[in-house]
């Protein structure tokens, strides 16, 4: 299902009022939540390309990630129904998103994950990925793909 017209224009004046509070030259962290496995990517400090990172189960294991990068905020993923609504797994994500806000201080931008998991997939065996390394790698993929999503609207 794809967003209207009208519900990228209003995410693109949120992307903006978000994207003008943070500093210059620090990058932003991509997450992709799930109760499982956590997928991390990473932008460049100037914010154009992002980077899948690594797939994490603990929110603890970000706090390296966090300080060595010196990130300035997060981009999580959030699952909608595919009517638009926030379901059961949607609340989780802002359970955790809570507590990386109560951890880190930083601030979290939310983008529309409805059929990212899909989509990065088929891109990860159209360039010849064995199942085996997807599976292994699909979530910080992900991850990659909402944070450069975010990063490319202007």
């Amino acid at each position: 299902m794809h967003c209207s017209e009208n519900e990228n224009k209003t995410q693109d004046i949120l992307w903006a009022e978000f994207k003008k509070n943070l500093p210059a030259g620090r990058p932003l962290i991509g997450i992709d939540y799930g109760a499982v496995r956590i997928g991390v990517a990473v932008s460049d400090k100037e914010r154009n390309l992002a980077y899948p990172l690594k797939i994490i189960s603990k929110i603890v294991e970000l706090d390296d990630i966090v300080r060595s990068r010196e990130a300035c905020g997060f981009v999580i993923g959030m699952p909608y129904q595919p009517d638009g609504t926030e379901g059961d797994t949607a609340h989780s994500v802002r359970l955790f998103a809570k507590r990386l806000e109560e951890k880190f201080g930083l601030p979290i931008f939310f983008i529309d994950e409805r059929h990212s998991s899909t989509r990065a997939e088929s891109f990860m065996m159209d360039i010849g990925m064995r199942r085996n390394k997807i599976k292994k790698m699909l979530d910080a993929n992900v991850a990659r793909d909402l944070l450069q999503k975010v990063l490319d609207m202007k």
